[in-house]
């Protein structure tokens, strides 16, 4: 649909979840004609709030989730946003006020973007659409790619375009004729609850924590379209199949399997319901290469993690038995999940021992404290710490990033044109002054590795498949529970990989079988970057060298890249992910310039 309204154009390419009759196209107007919307997104607990305001369904006109956040904005402006439940972005116009409001839920699973000009803001779901404007210069901004090769993502608000913008994760762009205001409308700050937990009390909490999960994932299941779950061999999804079993609501199950040359695409596997079948989406080496163009093409910004190709592989591959996914993702952010029990466990080992000369702790500083400082004052730095701060003076991350000498090599500028991991010291510098270690890395890792990377390619590879991911560890309420636990109840202070999500791990006791619960984290079995750089079919090395934009953008790659296969473990495999991501994007997007610096 397309409208205009004064000032304001509205345009919406429609995925039709709910109310799939003409009745729910957009953009859409309110019944009162006071306010206009287009709305990306789902709104769960959208028959709840129909209730609250006193709705009928005989005084609506579709049974969609966007006419009712039209009423409840009429209702309760701004404070409708703490009543709702789910995934948005939206652009909402109020006409008597000639004021619009572009709006991005909490955690920011649905993108929004906008490029402000003298006499124009232009605003889309994707840095594409953005790019298509001939006023908008679709220049990669200098300063956002040395995080952009630091960290494989950019952080709100800056993107990996000059000039164009986020809204960030919990935050709304009000635009009136007389202002221009960006706000926070949530924050997840960790609030824990004091006092000794008993086993009683955790098997109380425990318990409180199932009937929340439940309810969040019983909730993802609202649709006129078949649904389904992206099942790993983790505890995660894992957990949401049972507590979906649990209420009586079954769901079919799609689980991302790499086979041999020669494999199918997908087929029937083991189901423990009759009524919940079950199926492998089956992968070879040759369709993960010829899918990576589309794949990284269709980001809505580039971000460099394989993850995203193996997540539209499997959707992909599953899309056409379901339209509707739930998965797992933001589990091990908002519970405490990867390795941060030994991570803890070792920062607080270097801030006790950190006195040492620095030859003796030389491995640990230099695995585990970042910045471009040498290692004796990253190390001192730690000393001089407290005990709850030691993440922020590590600068700690789930992921580690490239080393500033990489990036320097890749740049080829010894003089970096912004501080190197500048972005991490800001969000750690905004944490609480009284929040514990756990408070401030679980707070970071929210608003940089979950919002920035895993839900930008989780949104993108399933819009792309005209598919949606539900999230339903990103619930509201379950989430505000969790915000409440003692740092002991979602991770312990001692390593051990038991020892990390522990409020999901008392709950899944008796309920899930050992073996699933003790498992080590494992991620997609995407394949390694390595095995494809001296791949001949693969052509990896020339398609990074002859990529237009990035020869404008990284100047020191091609020597970078004369490397060994070895040479490319852990985050410098990472970065290339990151490097071929912005490559295939920038072409799809008609990206070849580089700005020298922000606009």
């Amino acid at each position: 649909g397309l409208r205009r309204e004064g000032p304001l154009t509205l345009g919406h390419r429609r995925l039709a979840i709910l109310d799939l009759s003409a009745a729910g196209h957009q953009p859409m107007e309110s019944a009162s004609g006071r306010t206009i919307v287009s709305f990306n997104g789902e709104i769960y607990n959208f028959a709840e709030l129909r209730d609250e305001l006193g709705l009928r369904q005989d005084d609506l006109r579709s049974t969609s989730d966007t006419e009712i956040l039209l009423h409840a904005w009429e209702r309760w402006g701004v404070g409708a946003l703490d009543r709702m439940v789910g995934q948005w972005a939206f652009a909402l116009y109020e006409r008597a006020e000639r004021r619009l409001w572009l709006v991005r839920d909490r955690f920011g699973e649905k993108p929004l973007f906008h490029f402000r000009a003298r006499d124009a803001l232009t605003f889309a779901s994707s840095l594409q659409a953005l790019v298509q404007t001939p006023w908008v210069p679709g220049r990669i901004d200098r300063s956002a790619m040395v995080e952009y090769l630091t960290m494989r993502y950019v952080i709100s608000p800056r993107t990996v375009l000059a000039g164009c913008e986020k809204v960030p994760p919990g935050h709304y762009l009000m635009v009136a004729p007389d202002k221009v205001e960006v706000r926070r409308w949530y924050e997840p700050r960790f609030r824990p609850r004091s006092g000794v937990t008993t086993s009683r009390q955790r098997a109380s909490l425990a318990e409180e924590f199932g009937a929340l999960l439940g309810q969040a994932a019983k909730r993802c299941l609202v649709s006129d379209m078949p649904t389904g779950l992206l099942l790993s061999d983790g505890i995660d999804s894992h957990s949401i199949r049972t507590a979906l079993a649990l209420d009586h609501c079954d769901v079919k199950t799609f689980t991302y399997t790499m086979v041999p040359e020669g494999g199918g695409i997908v087929r029937s596997a083991t189901s423990i319901s009759p009524r919940a079948p079950s199926w492998d989406v089956l992968v070879t080496p040759k369709r993960r290469i010829d899918a990576m163009e589309r794949a990284f093409s269709s980001l809505t910004e580039p971000v460099g993690d394989g993850a995203s190709l193996a997540t539209w592989l499997v959707i992909d591959g599953a899309r056409e038995k379901a339209q509707v996914f739930l998965c797992g993702h933001g589990g091990d952010e908002i519970l405490g999940g990867y390795r941060l029990s030994q991570d803890r466990f070792r920062l607080a080992t270097l801030h006790r021992w950190a006195w040492l000369p620095s030859r003796v702790l030389r491995l640990l500083v230099e695995s585990k404290v970042f910045g471009g400082e040498s290692a004796a004052t990253r190390q001192s730095a730690v000393w001089r710490s407290t005990r709850a701060a030691v993440p922020a003076a590590a600068r700690y991350l789930i992921q580690r990033p490239l080393p500033i000498e990489d990036v320097r090599m890749l740049l080829d500028d010894p003089e970096l044109p912004e501080p190197y991991l500048a972005t991490v010291d800001r969000l750690y510098g905004e944490c609480a002054p009284d929040a514990s270690d756990l408070d401030r890395i679980q707070e970071v890792m929210l608003r940089t590795f979950l919002s920035e990377n895993i839900l930008s390619f989780a949104d993108s590879t399933a819009m792309d498949a005209s598919a949606e991911l539900r999230m339903p560890f990103l619930d509201r309420d379950l989430v505000e529970f969790v915000l409440g636990l003692e740092p002991r109840n979602r991770v312990s202070p001692w390593p051990g990989r038991a020892n990390t999500k522990r409020i999901l791990r008392w709950w899944a006791s008796g309920r899930l079988p050992d073996e699933v619960i003790g498992r080590r984290k494992r991620g997609f079995n995407y394949g390694t970057m390595r095995d494809l750089l001296d791949r001949r079919d693969a052509g990896l090395r020339e398609r990074l060298r002859e990529s237009p934009v990035l020869r404008a953008t990284v100047p020191g790659l091609s020597g970078w890249l004369s490397q060994p296969a070895e040479f490319f473990r852990g985050c410098r495999e990472k970065t290339l992910w990151s490097l071929l991501a912005l490559s295939y994007w920038s072409e799809a997007s008609g990206v070849h310039d580089c700005a020298q610096g922000p606009r």
